[in-house]
C-alpha cells in the first residue's frame, strides 16, 4: 500500500513537471482542435484534444500545447492519452494533446490516432463521447484485427463497453472531408438563443448540456431534482455570444429526474434529463 502510494506520488510530480516545461514554450492555439473524451463510471475521466495545424509534426509540438507524459500511473488510478505517431506508434511519446500537419484549408485526409486508457479500480464500463462537426467522421476500432470493435462516429455521440482491460488501446481513423480552420469559422455567430437536449440522455454518470448565445449575456445554468431543489449551479456568469457546452457529472447524484434550466435577461428555458445508475 505505501509503495503505490509513493508512486502515485512520484507520478503526480512528473506530471506537474512536463506541464510546466511545456508551459514556458509558450503556446498556441491549434487551426482545428477536436475535444475527446474518455470516462469511466467510477469517476475517473479526461478530456483530449485531436486535431490538425500547419505547424504541427508527428513528435511533441509544445508551441501547440503537446507534451511528453511520463509512464502510466501503477493500476487503479485513472489514465487516458494518446500515443503518438513516430515510429509508427511504436515509441514512448504520449500526450494529451494529438494535432497533425495539414499544410493548408480546406483539408480532406483521413488520418490516424491511437489511444490508450485504464480505469479507476472498481469500474465497470468505460465510455468515449464526442462531439464532431460535418466536416469529420471517422472510426474507434481495436488495435488487434479491427474487428472486435468497429464503431462509426459522427455527430453527437457516445460508445461504451466493458472489455476495457483486455482492448486497453483503440485506434481512432479519423476522416477530414473539407474541413476548414477554426480562424475561418470563428465570426459565425448563433442567430438566436437556444437550450439544446442534453446528451447523451439518459445518461451515467457524465453528460453535456449545449447552448447558444447570440450576445454577450449573464447567464444561469441550474440542475434541479423532481422536487424542484437545486442540486447544481453549473454556470453563474457573464458569458461572450456563441455556442458554450458544459459538462456535469451526477457520480454523486441518485437515479432519476432532473432538469437543467437556462437563464439569460432575454430567455428562459427548462429541459428534463433522466440519471440512471
Amino acid at each position: 500500500m505505501k509503495k503505490n502510494k509513493i508512486q502515485k506520488f512520484s507520478y503526480l510530480i512528473s506530471i506537474i513537471v512536463t506541464l510546466f516545461v511545456s508551459n514556458v514554450h509558450g503556446q498556441q492555439e491549434a487551426e482545428i482542435s477536436i475535444p475527446f473524451e474518455v470516462y469511466d463510471n467510477a469517476g475517473g475521466q479526461k478530456t483530449l484534444y485531436f486535431g490538425l495545424d500547419p505547424t504541427a509534426s508527428d513528435t511533441i509540438d509544445f508551441l501547440l500545447g503537446e507534451s511528453d507524459l511520463p509512464p502510466f500511473p501503477p493500476n487503479g488510478a485513472f489514465e487516458a492519452r494518446w500515443l503518438l505517431p513516430k515510429n509508427n506508434f511504436n515509441g514512448s511519446l504520449s500526450s494529451y494533446k494529438d494535432y497533425r500537419f495539414a499544410p493548408s484549408f480546406p483539408f480532406t485526409e483521413t488520418i490516424e490516432c491511437r489511444l490508450k486508457y485504464q480505469s479507476v479500480e472498481g469500474a465497470t464500463i468505460m465510455y468515449f463521447s464526442w462531439n464532431l462537426p460535418d466536416e469529420i467522421t471517422g472510426l474507434i476500432q481495436d488495435v488487434v484485427t479491427g474487428t472486435f470493435v468497429n464503431v462509426p462516429i459522427s455527430g453527437i455521440g457516445v460508445y461504451e463497453f466493458t472489455d476495457f482491460v483486455s482492448l486497453n488501446q483503440m485506434k481512432l481513423m479519423i476522416y477530414y472531408n473539407n474541413i476548414v480552420s477554426n480562424l475561418e469559422n470563428e465570426n459565425i455567430l448563433p442567430t438566436e438563443y437556444n437550450l439544446e437536449q442534453n446528451y447523451p440522455n439518459p445518461f451515467n454518470p457524465l453528460t453535456k448540456i449545449k447552448f447558444d448565445l447570440p450576445e454577450v449575456s449573464y447567464v444561469r445554468l441550474t440542475i434541479y431534482n423532481s422536487l424542484g431543489q437545486k442540486v447544481k449551479e453549473l454556470v453563474n456568469t457573464k458569458l461572450n455570444a456563441g455556442q458554450h457546452i458544459y459538462k456535469w457529472n451526477a457520480i454523486n447524484y441518485v437515479s432519476g429526474i432532473y432538469f437543467y434550466e437556462l437563464i439569460t435577461e432575454e430567455f428562459i428555458s427548462i429541459k428534463k434529463m433522466v440519471l440512471i445508475k
